[in-house]
């Protein structure tokens, strides 16, 4: 069954779910929705009892939930200013924690096999400086062992926010690139636009882990690789914006060396599709993952013959030239998500 998306304050856009909310303090999963919460007495369970139940005494209740408003189920969650991330259930009892030494770079899953795989934020960078700067992924298991410790941080390129396990193993991850005013304006930048010397455009690696720290990149897409502007008829994605919105307009937007800030990701296994939110757009982009690398820094290839360019984008049809302001639906989202088959939408 193909997966449909839903604004969750009621507003369907076919593709997507958005829950506009800070990923800045903390975040957030709530786990199997069942609905009479039967068979999970006595397992917190994905799969073959893999998660079992532990007891804590009353002191170690929180506030952090209501009967009255949450899903029957767990939550996971990793507050921004801690090392440890936590399950609770409803009677906002702790079931079970995972620690590490990094603060949480702003994302958090729990996988099949029981394992947490947990966004790391690495601290201060010499390059980037912005809201959900991260630097690596860690996968830790039942024993709070860290079995994968991955680093994706240099001068010219940091992870930051979500990040999307994949049904294969593999990671998907947000990142951030660093080009320097020369790039950005032979690329068709206003100059008036670039703060600081300096553009951060967005990319999207694959990891696949290879050892306790190691992992190849065995795909990769770059907004760099799919830009438009009708700003400087001397370079070479000189263009009409609005008959392109395949396209991204690199002049569109604000000056910020973020110029982006994507704040999620998500995977659709059945159509081998990646959904991201784009916050400063105010937008969300669908794009192709069937793609080689080499096709996705193209026009075309893939199951959608288009290769790297944008396949759907909503929220803001200003953003290529397709409405008026007042015609934007999206204001700084966060968390776009696919809806599981079955799930309501």
């Amino acid at each position: 069954m193909t997966k449909n998306v839903v604004f969750r304050k009621g507003l369907v856009i076919g593709l997507i779910i958005l829950f506009i909310g800070s990923s800045v303090a903390y975040s957030t999963t709530n786990l199997l929705k069942d609905k009479n919460n039967s068979g999970y007495d006595n397992l917190v369970n994905f799969s073959d009892n893999v998660f079992p139940k532990f007891e804590f005494d009353e002191g170690k209740k929180t506030n952090l939930c209501s009967q009255t408003s949450s899903f029957n189920g767990y939550t996971l969650f990793s507050p921004g200013i801690s090392t440890t991330t936590y399950l609770i259930n409803n009677d906002c009892e702790v079931l079970y924690t995972w620690d590490s030494d990094f603060f949480p770079g702003h994302s958090v899953y729990l996988l099949e096999n029981g394992n947490l795989l947990r966004a790391s934020h690495l601290g201060l960078h010499p390059t980037f400086f912005s809201g959900g700067m991260g630097g690596g992924v860690q996968e830790i298991d039942l024993n709070n062992t860290i079995v994968w410790n991955f680093i994706y941080s240099d001068t010219y390129y940091l992870s930051h926010h979500d990040i999307e396990p994949l049904p294969n193993g593999n990671v998907l991850m947000i990142a951030w690139e660093y080009k320097t005013k020369e790039e950005a304006i032979a690329k068709g930048r206003n100059p008036d636009l670039i703060m600081l010397g300096q553009l951060w455009p967005d990319h999207i690696i694959e990891v696949e882990p290879t050892g306790p720290s190691s992992g190849d990149i065995v795909w990769e897409w770059h907004v760099w690789d799919h830009l438009i502007q009708d700003y400087d008829s001397s370079k070479d994605n000189y263009g009409d914006v609005a008959d392109h919105p395949e396209l991204i307009d690199i002049n569109f937007g604000l000056s910020n060396c973020d110029w982006l800030h994507s704040n999620s990701i998500d995977y659709n296994e059945e159509l081998d599709q990646i959904l991201i939110s784009v916050r400063n757009f105010n937008e969300i982009w669908v794009i192709d993952h069937s793609t080689t690398i080499e096709e996705a820094a193209g026009h075309s290839g893939g199951n959608s013959g288009k290769g790297g360019d944008i396949l759907y984008r909503w929220g803001n049809p200003s953003a290529y030239r397709a409405g008026a302001t007042s015609e934007q639906k999206f204001f700084f989202q966060h968390d776009a998500r696919w809806i599981n088959p079955g799930c309501p939408g």
